[in-house]
């Protein structure tokens, strides 16, 4: 479930969104829906901060890069801690 929940959540974060809550509703717990959720938030994540950073001009890569490492960083500490 996760490893797919990130590859899904490379390109469309509301497909797997919508994957996961059917899915709660049949054989998946909350949790497992959550977590995989946020999976692939993250992955969404780490993609738009690696094309800002390679398309990008200087100022656009700077701020956007650096805003979204943050992101990162903060959705990969609740993924472990919760």
């Amino acid at each position: 479930v996760y490893t797919s929940a990130a590859v899904l959540g490379l390109t469309d974060v509301d497909a797997l969104t919508l994957s996961m809550a059917r899915d709660v509703a049949r054989t998946l717990s909350l949790e497992t829906a959550a977590r995989a959720i946020a999976i692939g938030i993250l992955a969404n994540t780490l993609l738009k901060a690696v094309l800002a950073a390679v398309f990008g001009r200087a100022a656009y890569r700077q701020l956007v890069v650096s805003v979204l490492i943050v992101a990162a960083t903060v959705t990969t500490a609740l993924i472990a801690w919760g």
